[in-house]
């Protein structure tokens, strides 16, 4: 499950890695994306059945990229797979497709979503996005203009000071304990079906809320019975098996990796890895499809 808005040339070639008998890609352009063409992507795999959808204007930050995945999820989930991968389509994966076969084969049952309680109980900011209303989150990276930007910052965190003045909690009797996490995650059909479950208390406690696509299936993972099935990484690898380097990333985004990090992305034990850009190193994209065609 593919979540994209820009960079066809890219997705092209990360729907043509991913290619095989066993596999099905569904793939959601953002609504905003007057730029796509799905006659544009026909005939691309010859074996994976591909689905285009293009239901969501996505907003960074915003209650769009919970429904966005809930989307997929849903329309996946009407074939009953194995496993559920949600990448965007800024990603890129570093091994074979059987490689990665077999190894949710030899994991069957187990869920991969990374949890991060270190920074959950160190950074106040994550509370603050379940405890208060975050009305204008769909406006803070919205337009071209910085000021138009800047402005709805301004409202919001003015918003914000004023609920806690208030000392509003719109969380206090939720009977959920609410995690934090990455994002993009592997899990199994029983999971997805939980999460479909809980689709409307989903609607309802994330709504208005901050980046609420790093909370829900954490959340609902941990409290809906499915804490004991984490995958506890082994041989370097994460939680979730995709290598994502925020240490040298910024303003909220990941680092995106250029040719110098070839041998790092050669040498990672994770499965997939993001974020790339054709517009800001398409070499080591190449590579990488190179080996994997290959199979090295």
């Amino acid at each position: 499950m593919i979540i994209a808005h820009n960079n066809w040339w890219q997705l092209k070639q990360l729907i043509q890695l991913l290619d095989a008998e066993n596999h099905d890609i569904y793939v959601h352009i953002d609504k905003k994306s007057k730029s796509f063409s799905e006659k544009d992507f026909s005939n691309l795999t010859s074996e994976a059945k591909v689905y285009f959808f293009q239901e969501y204007e996505v907003f960074w930050g915003g209650f769009s990229q919970v429904q966005v995945e809930l989307f997929l999820f849903e329309k996946a989930y009407q074939q009953k797979y194995d496993y559920y991968h949600l990448i965007s389509g800024a990603d890129l994966p570093l091994k074979s497709n059987l490689e990665i076969d077999a190894f949710f084969e030899k994991n069957q049952g187990k869920e991969f979503i990374l949890y991060d309680n270190e920074k959950l109980q160190n950074d106040p900011e994550i509370s603050r996005r379940t405890k208060y209303y975050h009305y204008l989150q769909n406006y803070r990276r919205r337009y071209s203009q910085k000021w138009k930007n800047d402005f709805f910052t301004f409202c919001e965190r003015a918003s914000l000071v004023m609920q806690i003045v208030l000392h509003v909690n719109r969380v206090k009797e939720l009977d959920w304990t609410v995690k934090y996490g990455s994002n993009w995650v592997s899990i199994t059909n029983d999971l997805v079906a939980e999460l479909l479950k809980q689709k409307d208390k989903i609607t309802k406690v994330f709504s208005y809320t901050n980046c609420a696509d790093e909370l829900f299936v954490q959340t609902v993972a941990y409290n809906c019975g499915f804490k004991d099935r984490i995958y506890c990484p082994e041989d370097g690898m994460t939680e979730n098996v995709r290598f994502i380097d925020w240490t040298r990333g910024k303003n909220g985004n990941p680092y995106t990796f250029r040719n110098r990090d070839y041998q790092s992305l050669c040498t990672n034990k994770n499965l997939f890895a993001r974020k790339f850009s054709e517009k800001e190193d398409k070499s080591v994209i190449l590579k990488i499809m190179t080996d994997l065609k290959k199979g090295v």
